[in-house]
């Protein structure tokens, strides 16, 4: 029996999980569990790799004092557009960023001027974040030590550098950097050239599945494990991941990954990369096995983390579960927020922040501990605006949707995937939870030559995975509240 080792690495917490595949059904287990925050290092917001790296050592002793030596692979996903600035020796030279650290803000304007000719090459939506804009400002910051290194790995690839594999960039994650050539998925010369970035920062393209290398011979002795097990690369970019264990029969679906982020699209064959899907700013991310994602990026629960995480300054014993009741018994469509609004990207306080947004525009005054009606906002607001760009991915897809997958942490959200329903007036179905470890951990599989085909994947998703279905309910007042909501909010 192969035993997989998946790492999936959040921006709240990291999980290292194990899988084996049994009668056509992918067995899961939670090993390890950790907190993954960026810190404040010299005013600065950094990640501290060398932190998970540990992280994923004591997982591995996990799995080898509860499995034993043998062990097929390894593989990591995360967040994208992070990256670690390596020497020539593959030393990292500095704590990597993190993507809310405030060198990106006003970064746009250094790439907005060629926006046509960029989204024509990437197909990639212009974010303040975007891995483009924080080579640009690197190079721009006389302190960095970027002309010190001889090439840049993401997140996932650094840490798969750290396990024993050389350098590569697996191209998922590498897709959303706003550096690759969507058509001809490669890193693209010219944007290069034309941002002053030196091509040889950018190591060689490696693809989900591929076996890229070997455990380092010191970890394994160090853990437990055998020497020579192999590091399949997963979809590094967790969404690809995710995407890729959605229980869907067809293609007339779209689905989000919801956690910190909530990422709205839905799988193509092909990128879009016309005038239409440039101004709705609709990104064609890399997808794992050949696929096209075209999606959004929302401001997701992250506005509810970080809502909790003030409350609990004063309310130590505050859950969600609390949360959600409160938000039930509060007053639908009081007011509204935008989700994606600079306002709440970073904020110190975040009910402070949303408080302000409301006076700001004038929907009435709410307290910072008004916990009730300030979560209800939050997920009405959230539905709201997933239904907003659901209409603009099937306008500029020339798509029809028909029902909506909901996989991530967020799947277990009963209030919101109630609401997501009746805003968007479709079924919603969701699980499982854990669709990116449960995605990396089949491309695993698929690496190893236990499967073969997307299909093939997605069956084994479906038959591993209870789902739960949400109707639309009182369709007609969450229409009326939609227009009220873009009307309000400029949408």
């Amino acid at each position: 029996m192969n035993r997989y080792f998946s790492v999936d690495l959040g921006a709240d917490s990291g999980r290292c999980m194990v899988g084996t595949l049994e009668n056509g059904r992918l067995v899961l287990e939670e090993l390890h569990r950790f907190p993954t925050q960026y810190f404040l290092l010299e005013g600065t917001l950094r990640w501290n790799i060398y932190r998970f790296y540990e992280e994923i050592l004591t997982g591995l002793r996990k799995y080898a004092a509860r499995y034993g030596k043998e062990l097929c692979s390894i593989g990591v996903d995360t967040w994208g557009c992070d990256y670690g600035l390596f020497d020539a020796d593959d030393r990292l030279l500095d704590l990597p960023y993190s993507y809310r650290d405030s060198r990106v803000t006003g970064s746009l304007e250094k790439v907005l001027p060629h926006k046509k000719w960029l989204y024509e090459k990437t197909g990639i939506q212009f974010l303040e974040f975007n891995t483009l804009n924080q080579l640009i400002r690197e190079y721009e910051n006389p302190k960095s030590r970027v002309k010190e290194a001889a090439r840049f790995l993401f997140m996932g690839d650094s840490l798969h550098l750290l396990l024993g594999a050389p350098p590569a960039c697996e191209y998922t994650t590498a897709s959303i950097s706003m550096m690759v050539d969507t058509k001809e998925k490669k890193w693209d010369r010219e944007i290069l050239d034309r941002f002053n970035i030196p091509a040889a920062l950018c190591p060689k393209l490696c693809f989900a599945g591929e076996v890229i290398g070997v455990l380092r011979g010191d970890i394994a002795d160090n853990t437990g494990i055998n020497r020579g097990v192999r590091i399949i690369t997963p979809a590094v970019h967790d969404t690809a991941s995710a995407a890729l264990a959605i229980p869907a029969k067809g293609d007339d679906f779209a689905y989000i990954s919801s956690g910190t982020w909530s990422i709205f699209g839905t799988e193509l064959d092909q990128p879009v990369l016309d005038q239409t899907a440039c101004d709705l700013n609709i990104s064609n991310s890399g997808g794992a096995l050949g696929k096209s994602l075209f999606l959004k990026n929302v401001m997701g629960l992250w506005i509810l983390q970080q809502s909790k995480r003030s409350w609990n300054r004063t309310n130590p014993d505050l859950d969600y579960n609390t949360i959600m009741a409160m938000a039930e018994k509060a007053r639908p469509f009081f007011a509204f927020i935008d989700p994606d609004a600079p306002a709440f990207f970073n904020p110190e306080d975040m009910p402070e922040a949303i408080c302000a947004y409301l006076e700001k525009t004038r929907q009435g005054e709410v307290k910072p501990d008004d916990i009730g009606t300030i979560s209800r906002i939050i997920y009405e607001s959230l539905a709201l605006k997933y239904r907003n760009v659901l209409e603009r991915i099937q306008r500029a897809a020339h798509k029809t949707i028909r029902i909506i997958h909901v996989v991530g942490g967020g799947s277990k959200d009963r209030l919101l995937n109630t609401f997501i329903a009746s805003a968007a007036a479709l079924p919603v179905k969701a699980g499982p939870s854990e669709g990116t470890a449960m995605g990396n951990l089949l491309l695993q599989a698929y690496g190893a030559g236990e499967l073969s085909s997307i299909g093939q994947i997605r069956e084994i998703v479906a038959a591993s995975t209870e789902i739960q279905n949400f109707e639309p309910t009182d369709t007609g007042r969450w229409q009326e509240s939609y227009g009220r909501f873009l009307v309000t909010l400029g949408l």
